[in-house]
């Protein structure tokens, strides 16, 4: 019987090849059946609310990620130790296997929790699956699972059910004496890379007590800033200034970011409003990209909220730079953050954003300092709340690190919420949102204080100004009564000089006796524009025997000094025919212009003024009918008396200014022949060029409207033919104001 077993070993050690593969075989065997080798995690009445399988944890790499439950059952034995594997890689999918056993008594309802743990968010995409005793294998709902989670309108609660299906949370029923196999399929990112394979486990129905806290305190968290959203809101809609508005948009996006926190178990406010659906914006879950966009819109906004409340822009342009480049900075860090699957690690892309902040919270505190220093009383609201914010900025920081320094506390419900960096950071946010308020209010009570003061100084510097205005107007309306006085007597004695020139320019036109037996009809119209006028007319005297001459000159301005200028052209006239009234128009007016250029001393090279007339003479012999007549631009309208309109011509000419006339300038003899009832009208530019209206367009009355009125009433007396040009000039002026001096001598030979 020995030699068979000694033969076997000596052909065993004859063959050390088949030795080295034999054992090989056996390592691999029992290596696996060791990683298999699981031991269940026992839930019994010394089982925490929250417990974890840390030691018993097997894990399964799908780098395609491709695995699915069928597959990972067949390849159970492949599993190894959560320890064991080197590193969680962000592309990588992980199925962690976990065996549960309820030795409680009773069937247990149990909640596993994968998405967040104290250090932040854990794994964010995960699926769960459970094996009972049977092998009967039961997909738990989830984010991304194939059930869709639960919709608010899910829910009837007039409809009684056990259904422990209806729940946004992945539960399963743990039997009682029973184990079960919980297979999660897990998912890690670049950015949120998670730590460890612990998933957190918890009792649904002692935790739906215990929770009630965690959301009492969000809700009170959340109302709180409500409320101060809504009380800063009213004060916008009466302030509107900068520091308002960030005000106002950071409490709001304060709102939103507690909302969104998932303190505890979940998004539970959030989920109120919104359906978590397993969709994605950029790389990340749709519910964690809002929280993150919120987060750092929130960032943003309190430390705009600092900048305008302390001035720095003003004060501090320094900081206001570097404020600048921290916002950009996190803008950069949130874009590769969700929108791109990054090779950096963790403790790189995290770390140089906490000293980033920490450097902006200590200048911050520096410039609420400085600021203080210099009379900004209020800015002590702002190193309060920057040094306050400190203690809870490093303990979320430490949390997220895995240092959580609260752990030695005695457990309670506070301890526990404590405990959650998402709970800090709610508890940062309304501290940040109270002292906020406060320095609001405190800086609005300084504004109103000292508006309040300025008021008061206003308004007794307004009465002592008052007083003194009072004295003053006083004395002055002594003073102007006085003036009024001396100006009333000076006016007097001008409005009398001016009527008595009136009454002397009146004096110097033609009397009746040089028109009676010369004209078959005649009438003048003479208005000066003002008391005393440029424009006159003039008729040689009746004492001349043989044709007479009559003239119409319109001289510069109006006026007193029109009124000057037109005595000067009378004399003139009247020295032309002193003798008789042999000289003919032309020349005639060739010697009025040397007369006015010599009475205003024109003729020299020192002369100070520039002025002169526009006349007509014509020289009128009623036995043969004829007229002879010469212009400077004075024009003369005929009507015979079939009502045809000749408008003679006219040189373009003045008289007796500086500049002599040329021999093209000067006026021309032109014969007249005229016919009984025949019309003659000269009127100067006074009325030709006045401004009207008529069907609402402005214009000047012109030639045309005047000989359509001499036409129409051609046949009449040269009185009544008067009396209609002036009713119609009249009515075409209407209430726009005189231009000119208007001058109109209406006859028939």
């Amino acid at each position: 019987m020995t030699t068979p077993r000694c033969h076997f070993n000596a052909r065993l050690w004859q063959h050390p090849l088949l030795l080295l593969k034999f054992c090989l075989l056996t390592c691999t065997i029992l290596g696996q059946v060791c990683s298999w080798a699981q031991s269940p995690l026992e839930v019994g009445p010394n089982t925490t609310i929250f417990f974890a399988d840390k030691l018993n944890a097997l894990v399964l790499e799908d780098k395609a990620g491709t695995a699915t439950l069928e597959d990972v059952r067949k390849r159970l034995t492949e599993f190894q130790p959560a320890d064991t594997v080197e590193a969680i890689k962000p592309k990588s999918h992980y199925w962690v296997a976990q065996r549960l056993v309820n030795r409680l008594g009773e069937d247990r309802e149990i909640v596993v929790n994968a998405f967040v743990n104290k250090e932040g968010i854990h794994w964010l995409r995960y699926q769960h699956f459970v094996i009972d005793a049977n092998g009967q294998a039961k997909e738990l709902n989830g984010p991304y699972s194939t059930h869709v989670p639960l919709h608010m309108n899910d829910i009837n609660p007039s409809v009684f059910t056990m259904d422990t299906s209806l729940s946004r949370n992945p539960v399963f029923t743990l039997p009682k004496n029973e184990e079960v196999l919980l297979l999660s399929r897990l998912n890690s990112n670049s950015t949120f890379t998670a730590t460890n394979f612990n998933l957190q486990f918890y009792d649904r129905a002692t935790y739906l007590e215990l929770r009630k806290l965690g959301l009492y305190i969000e809700g009170l968290f959340a109302g709180i800033i409500l409320a101060l959203v809504m009380s800063s809101c009213s004060s916008l809609f009466f302030k509107r200034d900068i520091v308002s508005v960030i005000y106002s948009t950071w409490l709001f996006l304060g709102f939103l970011q507690i909302i969104m926190l998932p303190i505890q178990d979940g998004q539970r406010l959030f989920e109120l409003a919104f359906d978590q659906q397993p969709s994605t914006i950029g790389i990340m879950p749709s519910h964690v990209f809002w929280m993150g966009l919120i987060s750092y819109l929130q960032l943003v906004m309190y430390f705009g909220f600092g900048r305008a409340f302390l001035g720095t822009q003003r004060y501090f342009p320094r900081f206001h730079f570097f404020s600048n480049l921290f916002i950009a900075f996190e803008g950069l860090r949130f874009v590769i953050a969700y929108f791109f699957e990054h090779e950096i690690s963790p403790a790189l892309f995290r770390w140089p954003s906490h000293v980033f902040f920490i450097c902006m919270l200590t200048a911050t505190i520096y410039c609420a300092v400085m600021r203080l220093k210099q009379g900004l009383r209020t800015a002590k609201f702002s190193i309060v709340f920057a040094t306050s914010v400190l203690p809870l900025w490093f303990l979320s920081l430490m949390s997220m690190e895995g240092v959580h320094l609260l752990k030695d506390w005695t457990d309670s419900n506070l301890t526990l919420l404590l405990s959650d960096t998402y709970v800090l950071q709610a508890i940062a946010i309304l501290l940040g949102a109270l002292v906020s308020h406060f320095s609001i209010h405190a800086r609005t009570r300084g504004i109103e204080k000292k508006l309040s003061a300025t008021l008061v100084a206003q308004r007794e510097a307004a009465e002592n100004q008052t007083k003194l205005l009072e004295a003053t107007v006083e004395e002055r309306t002594r003073e102007l009564q006085t003036q009024h006085k001396a100006l009333n007597a000076a006016h007097k004695e001008v409005l009398d000089s001016v009527n008595y020139a009136s009454r002397l320019q009146r004096g110097q036109l033609p009397r009746s006796v040089r028109i009676d037996n010369r004209f078959e009809s005649f009438a003048a119209i003479w208005e000066p524009r003002d008391t005393i006028g440029g424009d006159l007319w003039w008729i040689s005297s009746s004492t001349q025997q043989g044709p007479f001459v009559l003239a119409v000159a319109d001289c510069t301005g109006h006026g007193v000094p029109g009124a000057m200028l037109s005595l000067l052209v009378s004399n003139s006239l009247e020295r032309i025919y002193a003798q008789d009234t042999t000289e003919n128009p032309a020349q005639a007016l060739l010697s009025l212009d040397h007369y006015v250029r010599h009475g205003l001393n024109q003729d020299r090279l020192d002369s100070e003024s520039n002025d002169g007339c526009d006349a007509v003479i014509l020289r009128i012999d009623p036995p043969s009918r004829c007229i002879e007549f010469a212009s400077a631009k004075i024009g003369l309208i005929q009507v015979t008396s079939q009502g045809e309109c000749i408008r003679h011509g006219v040189q373009r000419c003045s008289l007796g200014y500086v500049e002599t006339l040329q021999e093209a300038q000067q006026p021309q003899l032109q014969i007249i022949s005229y016919s009984p009832q025949d019309l003659f009208v000269i009127v100067t530019d006074g009325l030709i060029d006045q401004i009207g209206s008529h069907n609402g367009k402005r214009s000047a009355y012109g030639h045309r409207r005047l000989e359509a009125v001499l036409k129409k009433h051609h046949a009449m007396d040269a009185a009544q033919i008067a009396k209609h040009i002036q009713e119609d000039f009249a009515q075409w002026q209407g209430k726009e104001p005189r231009r000119d001096d208007v001058t109109a001598l209406v006859f028939k030979l």
